[in-house]
């Protein structure tokens, strides 16, 4: 779909640059009556453009009549990468529609391109691109595998799916799906295990390589990682542009796909999908994650305090090195991956007669829990977020996040395959509109929507006085809420054994000890 040697470049903007350029986008929202993300591969913005402390992202939502300036410090990433690189609206059938263009970074100079005025350098040379790995960079690989799984329920006690209004249905099962996860689990998975999506983690400074084996019965897969640095003619995971090659696999084959955590880009989350048959397969499950953590961390299993390192897990501890320069006074935390994924497209618009009611698939993780199910099962609306059957209490489906109360916890949002954007909160919870900027406003509750990666970064579970109890997670669009996406931060007194302590050693890890920060500040809400 978006290969110009076969179907030449597309109508939408070319936009071109020389590797090293300074690129600034204008995105102005004029016209329309929905809000979008604009995602860009390869390339990262700060979120406030004057400030060195805000988030560095790649993909930013924008709503009616909004505009912002990004600016891109180097054409062709960290890593000065030529090739191109594609841009896209991050709504399913806005992105399907047309909604998409490249970026085309050029290494060589071309005739209807004139040259920045200062350049790059004093000498007005256009740089040569650095290898995507330095030598010496700490390499973190993983086997991965992109199979069917037809079995997949969203809730393994619901109806397959739950009719809402004017015939529409919540889909709970879907036998399209498909998903990513390791090698080493790809047997138990087969064989009726529930999976999560994949999630790996590495650390800053760290070259991560990729090896894919497609094991679907049909599609076309890759792998796509495109908050982190690559070579777009080598790891973009899609045919774009003029790039030379096939980076997707038919079934049946393997390919390698390498990735660094520059730190220029810092700790960020980057969304992974498929584009093998991006128009469907991130749609069935096939997303995931790369988390990337401190230099030097390490990762634990919070209930086993097993190393799971180089395993996939959506829950672990981080375990700071606190030798590493920059580290001294970084406390542990624990540390979440919330997938967002929904498709209704007539929600919330002006469509008669109105629908007030979800439908098609909706959930988190692959999990949801519906309002309508747990009606059928006893639940009145004023007891939805309890255990409503008293001999069987039950927690929902979708992820529990456990904590010791006083825990930093970081929650990272992901709109894994989204039509509409969406509203994250967590009850009686704040944290940072900007995770790194000292004084940031406190907020609870954040927007995202398709292929946006949201970080909340909450100091202390169980708010500023450490109360131990479940509070309730959720997406505050009240019809998603109602079609299952929601869940529990489950807050436990200090010294819980549910759950490991992050204070203390354990096995090939540094001691580092939980700290508070230097000036604890209370969030406006609680003075």
């Amino acid at each position: 779909i978006f290969n110009s040697t076969i179907h030449g470049d597309p109508y939408t903007p070319l936009l071109r640059a020389y590797v090293g350029d300074t690129m600034v986008f204008r995105l102005l929202h004029t016209l329309m009556n929905e809000t979008m993300t604009w995602t860009l591969s390869g390339h990262t913005f700060l979120t406030e453009r004057y400030a060195g402390d805000a988030n560095r992202k790649n993909s930013i939502h924008i709503g009616i009549a909004e505009r912002y300036d990004l600016v891109v410090p180097q054409a062709g990433g960290p890593r000065l990468q030529p090739g191109d690189y594609i841009h896209f609206n991050g709504r399913s059938s806005k992105f399907s529609e047309g909604a998409w263009g490249i970026v085309r970074v050029l290494d060589k100079e071309v005739p209807d391109l004139q040259k920045l005025p200062a350049g790059y350098s004093a000498r007005n040379e256009i740089p040569k691109p650095q290898p995507v790995c330095p030598a010496g960079a700490p390499v973190k690989s993983f086997n991965v595998v992109a199979m069917d799984y037809p079995s997949m329920k969203f809730n393994p006690k619901a109806p397959e799916a739950i009719e809402v209004d004017f015939e529409r249905k919540i889909q709970v099962a879907n036998p399209d799906a498909k998903i990513y996860t390791l090698e080493e689990e790809a047997s138990k998975v087969a064989g009726g295990l529930q999976p999560m999506p994949l999630t790996l983690r590495a650390n800053v400074g760290d070259c991560v390589k990729i090896n894919l084996k497609n094991k679907m019965k049909a599609s076309r897969a890759s792998f796509s990682a495109i908050s982190l640095a690559f070579d777009p003619k080598d790891s973009l995971g899609a045919n774009v542009g003029n790039n030379r090659g096939d980076q997707t696999i038919a079934p049946g084959e393997s390919r390698a796909y390498t990735y660094y955590a520059d730190p220029f880009i810092g700790e960020i989350t980057s969304l992974v999908w498929d584009w093998g048959n991006v128009m469907v397969n991130p749609r069935n499950g096939l997303f995931g994650a790369v988390i990337i953590g401190p230099k030097g961390s390490q990762y634990r299993d919070p209930k086993t305090g097993a190393d799971i390192s180089l395993k996939n897990s959506w829950a672990a501890d981080v375990i700071i090195d606190r030798s590493v320069q920059g580290n001294e006074r970084r406390a542990n935390y624990r540390d979440v991956a919330l997938f967002f994924q929904d498709e209704d497209n007539i929600i919330g618009t002006s469509f008669m007669p109105y629908v007030q009611n979800v439908a098609g698939l909706t959930g988190i993780n692959y999990r949801s829990e519906p309002y309508k199910y747990r009606e059928e099962t006893g639940c009145s609306l004023g007891k939805m977020f309890q255990p409503c059957v008293a001999d069987k209490p039950e927690d929902p489906v979708t992820p529990l996040i456990e904590a010791h109360a006083g825990d930093p916890v970081r929650i990272h949002v992901l709109g894994a395959n989204n039509e509409q954007n969406q509203m994250f909160s967590v009850e009686k919870h704040e944290w940072p509109i900007e995770p790194y900027m000292r004084g940031a406003d406190q907020i609870s509750v954040v927007e995202f929507s398709g292929s946006e990666v949201i970080d909340a970064f909450i100091s202390s579970a169980g708010g500023p006085y450490k109360l131990p109890g479940d509070y309730v997670y959720s997406n505050q669009r009240l019809p998603y809420s109602q079609s299952g996406q929601w869940g529990y931060l489950r807050v436990l007194p200090a010294g819980d054994q549910r759950v490991m302590p992050l204070s203390g050693a354990v096995p090939g890890v540094k001691k580092a000890e939980t700290m508070p920060p230097a000036n604890p500040a209370l969030p406006v809400a609680a003075r």
